[in-house]
């Protein structure tokens, strides 16, 4: 019903609700929690997984299921019991053994940063970059891009005149000798403390472990084992988990902390502006563009490259590379939506582009501020988290320039993809996929502007900004119209 018209999902969801209370099947469970995460029902989806997995403990997929939705929604006092069970169930049950292994080191992880920023301690207040990053290729692109741009002259170079820098690689101690093998390593230690915490090889070698434990399960909906869906996850974990061991070390030194991830680079200055914005502020939030590295790869080493490695493109500049080269799929007028549909664009003119974006990261954070647990669950830099923080709006400062600039480096096939299956017309297409994630703090910054390109705004911007702010008014309406009028708080 729900797949043909994604409209008659809430009368899905009540037909399912009520099989569910007539019949525990753990399929219906899983059909339960789908849909329940198509309309941002989280919580339930939380609470129908972990009834029916107490009463199927060995379904596989059900059990699968139930680990990454609590890993996405659930808190971690309810992640920690629902890995213990299952591993009181099966105690090889390879993906329990991973996030138990992730959870029993969190907290020796947090010492560890928080030792050494105290350590280092000189009046300055620390700022810690975290840094998941692992494979000895992807950590060279990960020294070729983001760490080249951090040593531009306006990021690390002044950040730590104003603070003590400490950046944390959390990878693994093959790809830690690939770090240290490149010449812009050693300029990182001129600015910042480096500290690298050790995944372990047992934790590294997830796909293989993932593969052994679940290769020969097989899943409805795919031509993919649940090995597959698993490996996914482990990134995910990997990465939340190096994300919230940073936060928490933050708040024990009363740090400010930026959460990476490897494959992005940033504009000259985009660190310093942030320091700068948390003076009056608890988060600093943007807008992550994901850009063709086709296009974009040798253009920059052409241009912002210099010499020695460092990556230095002015902000200015990062705006012009977004102008020239956003993604086509991006635009309102193209007739398509990107899969996920994160953003519509609009170009003013010549070298103007406005964008209006309904996921921002928060690449600056002040962990004193936060007042819930800092364990594993939803990474920081997903966009849900912010609806879990108790910051009010006042306290957030969301990026609307090209003041900062986080382009996300990615191949074209990602670029390339298309929703599927929801015809109709843009608003309904867009609202259907924003039904899953709302909350009044997305709506409130996907209303924002997004300005790249002059800053002297004539009769086209303001034509453009009209257009695209009543296209955006129509998204968000039809969104609630969907959600029935119970908006998340």
């Amino acid at each position: 019903m729900w797949s043909a018209d994604p409209r008659r999902v809430w009368e899905a969801i009540d037909k399912v609700e009520r099989a569910w209370a007539l019949d525990s099947d753990p399929e219906i469970a899983i059909q339960l929690a789908v849909l329940y995460d198509r309309v941002n029902r989280n919580e339930k989806a939380v609470v129908a997984l972990i009834d029916a997995s107490r009463r199927h403990p060995g379904h596989a997929r059900l059990r699968h299921h139930t680990a990454i939705t609590l890993l996405r929604h659930g808190t971690p006092t309810a992640i920690r019991d629902f890995f213990d069970r299952v591993l009181e169930v099966d105690g090889n049950d390879a993906f329990a053994r991973f996030v138990t292994a992730l959870l029993d080191r969190h907290d020796a992880w947090a010492r560890q940063l928080a030792g050494s920023m105290e350590r280092t301690r000189d009046g300055r207040q620390p700022f810690l970059i975290a840094i998941p990053v692992w494979g000895e290729s992807f950590a060279a692109f990960c020294m070729r891009h983001l760490c080249a741009s951090f040593l531009s002259p306006n990021n690390l170079p002044v950040l730590a005149k104003l603070h003590s820098v400490h950046i944390a690689f959390f990878t693994s101690a093959e790809a830690e000798q690939a770090l240290r093998a490149e010449p812009l390593f050693r300029r990182l230690e001129e600015h910042a403390a480096v500290d690298v915490v050790h995944y372990p090889p047992d934790v590294m070698a997830y796909k293989a472990s993932m593969e052994s434990g679940y290769g020969q399960h097989k899943v409805p909906y795919s031509d993919r084992s649940l090995a597959f869906y698993y490996e996914r996850n482990c990134k995910f974990a990997l990465m939340s988990c190096a994300h919230y061991v940073g936060l928490a070390a933050g708040r024990a030194a009363d740090a400010l902390v930026s959460c990476m991830v490897a494959d992005v680079m940033v504009n000259d200055g985009a660190l310093t502006t942030m320091a700068a914005r948390m003076a009056d502020a608890d988060a600093v939030l943007a807008h992550a563009i994901q850009m063709h590295g086709t296009d974009l790869r040798p253009l920059i080493d052409r241009q912002f490259r210099s010499a020695d490695g460092v990556l230095s493109v002015p902000p200015d500049d990062c705006g012009r590379l977004i102008v020239e080269y956003m993604p086509s799929n991006n635009l309102a007028d193209s007739g398509r939506l990107m899969d996920p549909p994160l953003r519509l664009a609009w170009r003013v003119g010549k070298d103007g582009m406005l964008v209006h974006g309904n996921h921002y990261h928060p690449y600056c954070l002040r962990p004193k501020a936060l007042d819930h647990p800092l364990h594993l669950s939803i990474d920081p830099v997903d966009s849900r988290f912010m609806d879990r923080v108790s910051l009010g709006t006042d306290r957030l400062h969301l990026v609307q320039d090209s003041s900062v600039v986080v382009l996300s480096i990615d191949d074209d096939p990602i670029l390339q993809q298309q929703r599927e299956g929801q015809g109709g017309p843009l608003v309904t297409q867009f609202a259907l996929w924003l039904l899953g994630y709302w909350s009044r703090r997305r709506g409130w910054m996907f209303r924002a502007p997004l300005r790249y390109g002059p800053t002297s705004r004539g009769e086209d911007w303001k034509r453009v900004e009209a257009e695209a702010s009543a296209l955006v008014d129509a998204i968000v309406a039809e969104t609630e119209r969907l959600e029935g009028g119970r908006i998340r708080p």
